[in-house]
């Protein structure tokens, strides 16, 4: 069975996954694939740039995320076109390194971690759906001490995502994150005997 965790940011999705590895589970990162995916010299990466510009792309060739960030995170139109880019060789990556955990792991719970599982209408790819909650004002302080971002900056990148009340409409699982580290826990170990 594979679930996808997703979560708008701030949510605290990353906490989630940590637990569920820290309990021995696997856990497949979708940002991960999309760093591996985009590498210096990619075909990919040559195609972000010619769509959102060569200034993307550092003197190493590497790719400037934060850069790409700054351009599509404050744009909805954008972000949609970079997730149409990234979407299919997301997917078939993902679909090798699935394939590869359930060789290895053939009857555990495999974990999805991907932040856009909905907006990038990808819900096709997991059997069950986690969304990770937390109330406003804690996302945005989370994200200011975590992104070194302003207040306003955390805004509107939060207004080009789902809302959380739009995400958990297609959850099967909601996990909020509003409290301690153990009563998420708690909801996580709940949630894992479903």
């Amino acid at each position: 069975m594979v679930y996808g965790i997703t979560g708008g940011t701030g949510s605290g999705k990353t906490t989630v996954t940590d637990y569920l590895k820290k309990l021995g589970y696997t856990v497949i990162d979708a940002d991960q694939i999309a760093r591996d995916i985009a590498e210096p010299g990619s075909a990919l990466l040559w195609k972000l740039a010619e769509e959102f510009g060569a200034d993307i792309i550092a003197a190493d060739g590497t790719l400037l995320r934060k850069k790409l960030g700054s351009i599509v995170f404050s744009d909805k139109e954008r972000l949609d076109k970079l997730n149409s880019i990234m979407a299919p060789a997301l997917d078939t990556a993902f679909g090798s390194i699935l394939g590869e955990a359930r060789l290895e792991h053939p009857y555990s719970k495999i974990f999805f971690d991907a932040p856009t599982l909905i907006e990038s209408h990808r819900e096709y790819l997991v059997d069950k759906i986690w969304v990770v909650a937390a109330d406003t004002e804690s996302r945005i302080k989370r994200i200011m001490e975590r992104d070194g971002l302003t207040r306003e900056q955390v805004i509107e990148r939060m207004s080009n995502q789902l809302t959380d009340e739009e995400k958990i409409k297609r959850a099967d699982v909601i996990i909020y994150n509003n409290g301690t580290l153990a009563d998420l826990e708690e909801q996580v170990n709940a949630a894992l005997k479903l």
